[in-house]
């Protein structure tokens, strides 16, 4: 065996402590040993950024097509105990990525998608929006952050919650809708009874009613809606803002819209499609008597 690949089992064999005493001292008395403790027992201090495993496999892959030979220097010795730091770090690495199950699905503008989650539930997720769970602890933990607008058909068995950044939504087997954006929160129950959660009060809804958190207050309604209307292309508003209502609209289409800050707190009642841009800002704008106009690059300018 080469000195080289000698040494590095050493280092190897140190970090298992398999090491006999008169190893032990050699190393020692090369002066790595310390350094390489040092560099150990900082490792609790470095703060690591969420881990991308496929962007970082790709990355990976790209610079392994470029890899460079290391010329013997005078700083070998640290090159060597970066090496055995990479070894720790990339098993750790390894260990992280085999135990969570943490998966995050997102959607783009005038994109929905439907995930089947474990267990026969599933989640159609609404445009610009997305969810995040743990397929690993799914069985015992039935439990999802949303971020946006989604559907979700729930299996029965263990409870399921849904999390918000406004409320908790508990549930065992049903189906129902959750809205969390643009200041807005509201639940649709089309199946089963829901349980929702919000700064210590707690409201449960049936079939047919819905929950809307007003003025700091969930306050429960009735709907004979047997689906989202978000599925079917389009919405309809009831004295919704402006504002929101823009805010959805920049969902479904790539459109660049500045809203002038004397319209954002007028009131539309009306629905409006997701499929035709020229046909949605009409029905928006002319019917409240706002004058624009839209440009090739699908900008709107008001006059």
């Amino acid at each position: 065996m080469s000195k080289h690949l000698e040494h590095n089992n050493l280092i190897a064999r140190w970090m298992d402590d398999s090491l006999s005493d008169e190893e032990k001292e050699a190393l020692k008395n090369s002066g790595e040993l310390d350094a390489l403790k040092n560099v150990i027992e900082d490792i609790d201090t470095w703060k690591m950024k969420p881990f991308d495993a496929e962007g970082g496999l790709a990355k990976l892959k790209k610079e392994n097509e470029y890899i460079l030979p290391i010329n013997k220097t005078k700083n070998s010795s640290w090159v060597r105990i970066a090496a055995s730091v990479a070894i720790l770090l990339s098993c750790g690495l390894v260990w992280y990525l085999s135990s969570t199950g943490s998966t995050t699905i997102t959607t783009k503008i005038a994109e929905n998608k439907t995930i089947d989650l474990p267990t026969g539930s599933f989640v159609k997720l609404d445009a610009a929006s997305s969810i995040t769970y743990d397929k690993n602890d799914w069985k015992n933990n039935r439990f999802v952050t949303l971020s946006g607008q989604a559907y979700f058909n729930v299996s029965s068995g263990v409870p399921f919650r849904v999390s918000t950044n406004t409320a908790i939504v508990s549930v065992l087997g049903t189906e129902f809708n959750i809205r969390s954006q643009n200041d807005q929160f509201i639940v649709f129950c089309y199946e089963g009874k829901i349980d929702v959660s919000y700064n210590g009060a707690s409201e449960i809804i049936s079939k047919g009613q819905s929950i809307l958190l007003q003025n700091g207050k969930l306050r429960k309604s009735d709907h004979n809606f047997q689906s989202p209307e978000w599925m079917k292309g389009f919405s309809t508003y009831e004295k919704a803002s402006l504002k929101n209502v823009i805010a959805d609209l920049k969902r479904y289409y790539i459109v660049d819209i500045n809203l002038p800050e004397k319209y954002e707190t007028l009131q539309f009642t009306g629905t409006i499609e997701h499929k035709n841009l020229q046909q949605t800002l009409e029905t928006i704008f002319t019917t409240m008597e706002i004058k624009y106009s839209i440009l090739d690059d699908n900008t709107v300018i008001f006059e």
